[in-house]
């Protein structure tokens, strides 16, 4: 029986998205996040410090 090495970028990328444990929505994940519940669902503000996530994740934000 032979062992068969996979990439680590391949076994990352093909892990299933991180969603919310009572809404079920995709939340973002960070490298040093361990949170299982979506902003919405803690009724948590999210203030972000880089205008980049507002334009990544609303579209519709306008600068």
């Amino acid at each position: 029986m032979g062992w068969m090495l996979v990439n680590s970028s391949t076994f990352y990328e093909s892990l299933p998205d991180k969603c919310c444990s009572k809404c079920g929505e995709k939340l973002e994940e960070l490298a040093d996040c361990y949170y299982t519940v979506c902003y919405a669902c803690t009724e948590t503000t999210f203030y972000p410090l880089s205008p980049v996530y507002l334009t990544l994740n609303y579209p519709a934000v306008k600068e």
